[in-house]
């Protein structure tokens, strides 16, 4: 095959001595003029060799492809574009197909690495073909595509796909395992093999139960129908059964078809017995602590009553006093655990300023003593829920009780953007010392020598965390402190 610019009869190549001789044409011109033409303007490089392997015609992308031009690859060996590794390979494997007498060689798409001229490697998929003549040495053509780019998305892929934790497969339309990721292979102690081309709902994990292989193919099915599918369920793990996170979600392929099913499991066995202890303690709170510190109020106030040494009373109300303290306190960790438990409830539009008044009339007539003074506000909606008012009551109760003022001034101000609605709480007081302010109003880590001991503010910071609202301190030397809540804006009043 000749170079572009060269005419047929200046086509050259390798004679018994090894120079190189004029080659018969093996196509018509007609043939060789389109043929050139086609090759010219393909981005895909092209390489016609001999059955000796020495290459006689080389295009322009090629160059693009491999860093060579045409001129420094015809009358080379093909060699110079093969790794030394595989060369030996390649002249055994083109030999023996000539001595085989066959004059249809079928290799079509094989991904190989080629030489680049700066001396690294490049991924390639190559189509080769034997150019039909009746005299003259045989003749081959490759078709060189460089599949770099895709060889990089899927080197990224493979590592998304085995480095995460969560048990990630790949299945085709009808729920078969076509591939599944190292984590799962590792939870389960499994082979790849053990579990490609079974049914999901056959696999290992969803065969312990009916329950487990109804929800697998729901699905399958959900997925299949374009739709994502998502539910806890109980399946079999590596060395215990295990609560899972089971999605199936619909991939699709550059048509926008769906080509293949993603399913997914998380584990939260732990999370989910955290849960458990978490309703047990919060029983304990409701029920058993509460009624026993009511029986220790109701005993130190009837010992108060019945005794008449001053200092015994003293005692007796110092017992009663601090039992009703811990009281308020099981009240605030029972809303906590209320809070953490159902932190799915749904949020709506609420009106702030009806809320916020409500709450302030309340405060006003528990703390007599102190001063609540608020701004005008605006007729704002927020989204929230009926914890709204525990959020204002936590935040403002405690401007006021840990003042050093005898008569406590707090007062609110209330600003909104287009996203946000603030109310700002400001006190005269010293401030909200670092201990309490841990986990809350910082990143500190919770430890046991360093942490709060109150629970309101924590109960507050974790309602607005769930409708998407923060809770910030900042400390004013001179006026005190001021806790600014930050609520997600609302424009309607629809549900």
């Amino acid at each position: 095959m000749s170079n572009p610019g060269e005419s047929p009869g200046d086509r050259s190549g390798p004679s018994a001595d090894g120079t190189v001789d004029s080659l018969p044409d093996p196509l018509a011109a007609d043939d060789e003029s389109f043929f050139r033409q086609l090759a010219s303007n393909t981005s895909e490089g092209v390489l016609t060799i001999t059955e000796d392997h020495t290459i006689v015609f080389a295009n322009q992308a090629i160059e693009d492809i491999l860093g060579y031009t045409s001129d420094e690859l015809v009358g080379n060996s093909k060699l110079t574009v093969i790794p030394e590794r595989l060369q030996q390979a390649h002249v055994d494997g083109l030999e023996a197909y000539v001595r085989s007498g066959e004059k249809h060689i079928d290799w079509d798409g094989v991904e190989l690495p080629a030489v680049h001229k700066a001396g690294h490697e490049v991924p390639v998929s190559i189509s080769l073909w034997e150019l039909p003549q009746s005299e003259g040495p045989r003749l081959f053509t490759g078709l060189f595509r460089d599949i770099s780019e895709r060889k990089l998305r899927e080197r990224r892929f493979e590592a998304v796909f085995n480095n995460t934790y969560q048990f990630t497969g790949l299945l085709d339309r009808e729920g078969t395992l076509l591939e599944v990721n190292e984590t799962t292979l590792s939870a389960t102690g499994l082979e790849r093999d053990d579990l490609v081309g079974t049914p999901l709902w056959d696999s290992f994990w969803f065969r312990s139960t009916d329950r487990a292989r109804r929800i697998a193919r729901e699905g399958v099915e959900c997925a299949r129908e374009g739709e994502f599918f998502r539910e806890e369920v109980r399946v079999q793990g590596g060395d215990r059964m295990a609560i899972i996170d089971f999605s199936v979600r619909p991939v699709t392929d550059h048509r926008g078809e769906i080509r293949w099913l993603l399913p997914e499991g998380r584990d939260i066995t732990g999370h989910r017995t955290r849960e458990q202890h978490l309703h047990v303690l919060h029983r304990l709170l409701r029920h058993n602590l509460r009624n026993d510190l009511n029986v220790i109020s109701g005993y130190a106030e009837m010992l108060a009553s019945e005794i008449d040494d001053d200092e015994f009373q003293a005692y007796a109300a110092e017992i009663a006093a601090t039992a009703a303290e811990l009281i308020d306190t099981t009240e605030t960790a029972k809303k906590l655990a209320d809070s953490t438990l159902e932190r799915n409830t749904r949020q709506y539009a609420v009106a702030l300023e009806p809320v916020l008044s409500a709450v302030v009339d309340e405060l006003r007539d528990a703390y007599p003593e102190s001063a609540i003074v608020r701004s005008d506000d605006e007729d704002l909606l927020v989204t929230a829920d009926e914890r709204l008012a525990t959020v204002f009551r936590e935040v403002i109760e405690n401007a006021i009780e840990h003042t050093d003022q005898r008569e406590p001034v707090v007062r609110l101000g209330v600003t909104a953007d287009a996203e946000t609605v603030d109310v700002f709480v400001t006190d005269d007081g010293p401030g909200i010392p670092e201990t309490e302010q841990t986990g809350i109003f910082n990143e500190e880590p919770v430890t046991q020598t360093n942490h709060g001991s109150g629970l309101g503010l924590w109960l507050a910071e974790l309602i607005l965390d769930d409708y998407g609202g923060t809770l910030a301190y900042d400390f004013c030397p001179v006026n005190g402190s001021r806790v600014t809540i930050s609520l997600p804006r609302r424009d309607d009043l629809e549900n």
